[in-house]
């Protein structure tokens, strides 16, 4: 039996290694794991993301072709539907997602992260919550980011700051902090601020990117 203690400076110092050693031979990253976590969270305030929500709506217009990149439950999407925008698309793994949020009127498609399914600069607004820290291919995740972006697009971008590795969420493969996260997006962006905000919903601080391409 591993100490808790050493279990958290592994995650902390090695979250890849923690994160395959706690996962193997489970399955983390299919329609079937998502879609039982999505049933029961599916109205869920965890799930609820009211600062972000303002966030995007203050630096975005109606018009805006939008996609939110594994969306899960949609309730950015939903939110911006309730407020008029009209171009919401959604990528997702889960296919109870996808169905629900197709019902509602959002566009939605099946992606495998890291690639996104969509032709090159397709999107005025591309959005990334709490996505970034679950993938393993990062340079890969973010050249797709900037491909479907339109130029002078924006990009949102929001990852848990320095919380919330591997040994407090199983599908969580990196911890970020400022620094690790600007130098990440520095290699593919150049207009580009990283800040460190709350949402009103959660105690934990969360980093925001927010990127003009």
């Amino acid at each position: 039996m591993i100490p808790w203690r050493l279990k958290n400076v592994i995650s902390d110092k090695f979250p890849l290694a923690y994160h395959k050693i706690i996962n193997f031979r489970q399955t983390v990253n299919s329609d079937e794991y998502w879609d039982n976590i999505y049933q029961t969270e599916w109205d869920s305030e965890k799930r609820i993301w009211p600062t972000k929500n303002i966030i995007i709506k203050d630096n975005t217009k109606k018009t805006d072709a939008i996609l939110d990149i594994a969306c899960g439950t949609g309730s950015i999407l939903r939110f911006l539907k309730d407020n008029d925008y009209k171009d919401l698309h959604g990528t997702e793994i889960s296919n109870l997602c996808i169905e629900r949020l197709e019902d509602l009127g959002v566009s939605m498609f099946k992606s495998i992260l890291p690639t996104i399914e969509c032709n090159d600069n397709r999107f005025d607004i591309v959005i990334a919550s709490q996505i970034l820290e679950h993938i393993i291919k990062r340079d890969k995740f973010l050249s797709e980011i900037k491909r479907v972006t339109k130029p002078g697009g924006q990009c949102f971008i929001f990852v848990p700051d320095d919380c919330l590795g591997p040994i407090d969420e199983p599908s969580h493969v990196i911890k970020f902090n400022q620094k690790s996260l600007t130098k990440l997006i520095g290699k593919y962006f150049n207009n580009f601020t990283v800040t460190s905000i709350k949402d009103e919903n959660f105690e934990m601080p969360i980093l925001f990117a927010h990127i003009k391409n």
